[in-house]
């Protein structure tokens, strides 16, 4: 039984981006800046990717990140819910592992600036306090209401 089961959710398609995990952010592939973070952390002792993306599958592949399956179609849409994908992953894990992982983290592409010495900070917190599970959220980066315009017929 692993420690720490990490999954990376990596769909091919978005709806608003088109190849969204492989769009360049400071010269590199989005998806690049999860998997180097995921290598990073030591106690992640089984970093697997779900993806149905033939090019992000290689370049987990080439980081040496595990890519035990590619993510089926009836998980690859825009309104597959992530809990589903998690579940896969999971059972994909029982299936093969005959155990359930102690912990699950869930790494998602989309958040690019994170830092391992945070993320190693937030685990042993968690180790020490004994938790049971654990979130991560930061406030935004500006007023929601900016986000919006208003004109007179339409918001």
């Amino acid at each position: 039984m692993h420690k720490y089961l990490t999954i990376i959710p990596a769909r091919k398609s978005s709806k608003r981006l088109k190849k969204k995990n492989l769009m360049n952010f400071y010269n590199k592939p989005l998806i690049n800046f999860t998997v180097d973070l995921a290598k990073k952390i030591k106690k992640f002792d089984y970093v697997l990717l779900s993806s149905n993306d033939e090019q992000i599958i290689k370049i987990a592949k080439k980081k040496k990140i595990n890519v035990p399956f590619k993510r089926p179609s009836y998980l690859s849409g825009d309104k597959v819910d992530l809990n589903r994908v998690v579940i896969h992953a999971i059972k994909w894990y029982e299936d093969n592992f005959k155990s359930l992982p102690k912990n699950i983290v869930l790494l998602q592409p989309t958040s690019p600036l994170r830092d391992h010495k945070e993320i190693n900070k937030i685990i042993s917190t968690f180790e020490k306090k004994n938790y049971e599970s654990l979130l991560s959220a930061s406030s935004p980066f500006q007023d929601p209401k900016d986000l919006f315009y208003s004109d007179k017929k339409k918001i």
